[in-house]
């Protein structure tokens, strides 16, 4: 019997190499970097490993390179008990991606991402059959989105879930595409305003358009300081950020949409999902790296009863 999952993730696995910096230098100047750190990384790896964490069975689909930087991120995938056996394919050709960033003090980040073999995945590196078991599968910030057009549409009928992320914003047409599969869609004011063409203040209107077309919709716009807005069909509502030291912001909308899946998975109203989605965000950005947490389901509650 084939195996099931509450979420298959697709998109890269990456190696983050992380500068701490004072400031970010201008262009043509340099910054002196007061840390390095190497850690695993990849926006679609970063939710399949907090959802497990918070104790989903979870699987990551993806693409890796036959390398040392490839070997290396299955074996912290194995570490952190996510499924990859039958779901991530290797490339002999490519190598495994990675991903430059530089914080600043303050938190904020550049990104400068390689895709490397991630960005290879077709429809037939894609496990199927286990797509149509899942309760979700996520989709998460990966230039080329083919193999997934081509998933939605075929005859399988799946929970699609999306996170677009700057990569797939930056082709609306197809993003918006995307978008009109999706029963749930995490984004930025950013990437919605880039893919639906608009500007902030058409950004109710537009979801409560989407949520016409597909009552079960669910979609939650994150906004940085000032929290998160959840549309569904039965309300609206505002989610505050949870007040905390920032270290580093790299991974807060993986954490986000890793807790908007975990909550609606465990059948939370979608107000609830918002605000746990906010804590996995909170708890994240207090250390260096995307996933910096929660560190397991006990954590996320442990926060949530202190704050």
């Amino acid at each position: 019997m084939l195996e099931t999952f509450d979420i298959i993730s697709v998109g890269a696995v990456l190696v983050d190499m992380i500068a701490l910096v004072e400031e970010f230098p201008k262009r043509d100047g340099e910054s002196f970097v007061r840390d390095f750190k190497f850690m695993p990384g990849g926006a679609a790896a970063n939710v399949a490993v907090i959802t497990r964490r918070l104790g989903l069975k979870t699987a990551f689909s993806g693409k890796i390179g036959k390398d040392t930087f490839g070997e290396l991120l299955l074996k912290d995938l194995t570490k952190e008990k996510v499924h990859y056996k039958n779901t991530v394919v290797i490339s002999d050709e490519i190598s495994t991606g990675s991903c430059y960033i530089c914080v600043d003090k303050k938190g904020d980040r550049m990104i400068m991402a390689y895709s490397g073999a991630a960005d290879t995945l077709a429809i037939g590196d894609l496990p199927l059959e286990l797509f149509a078991k899942a309760n979700w599968v996520n989709l998460s910030d990966l230039r080329n989105i083919a193999s997934i057009e081509a998933l939605l549409e075929s005859d399988i009928e799946i929970n699609f879930s999306m996170s677009p992320g700057a990569l797939i914003a930056q082709n609306p047409s197809r993003a918006y595409r995307l978008a009109q599969k999706a029963k749930l869609i995490v984004a930025s004011v950013d990437e919605i305003t880039q893919i639906f063409r608009c500007a902030e203040e058409e950004i109710n209107s537009i979801a409560a358009d989407l949520i016409k077309e597909n009552k079960e919709r669910v979609i939650a716009v994150t906004k940085g300081s000032r929290g998160a807005t959840i549309y569904s069909k039965n309300e609206t509502v505002n989610i505050p950020i949870f007040k905390v030291d920032i270290v580093d912001t790299t991974g807060a909308g993986d954490a986000f949409t890793a807790g908007m899946l975990y909550a609606l998975t465990r059948g939370k109203s979608p107000k609830q999902a918002g605000r746990i989605a906010a804590a996995c965000s909170a708890i994240c950005i207090q250390k260096v790296g995307a996933r910096s947490g929660p560190k397991s389901k006990m954590d996320l509650m442990k926060f949530l009863r202190k704050n």
